[in-house]
């Protein structure tokens, strides 16, 4: 029976701020604890940028209505090669 890394995990005393090496079948494996405050090799990796931009006063308001769709159109199917044996 084999554990998974985070039920391992849950057995052991971690404490915030720090990083743990071991090396297991031959590979050394890192875990660092983080606290609530992000690390600045984590800031790095998200995008603080949006990419899109909102309006500060809205335009207009758009009111959704139950309704029906239209079907789409059916797809055209071309005829066989006429190789069927």
């Amino acid at each position: 029976m084999s554990l998974s890394l985070a039920e391992a995990l849950e057995h052991v005393d971690l404490q915030p701020g720090q990083t743990y090496r071991e090396t297991v079948n031959g590979l050394t494996v890192e875990v660092r604890v983080l606290d609530d405050a992000p690390t600045p090799e984590l800031a790095e990796q998200v995008m603080l940028l949006p990419w899109l931009e909102f309006p500060f006063n809205p335009v207009g308001t758009v009111r959704a209505r139950p309704g029906t769709l239209p079907l789409p159109d059916p797809p055209v199917i071309p005829p066989d090669d006429g190789d069927s044996e």
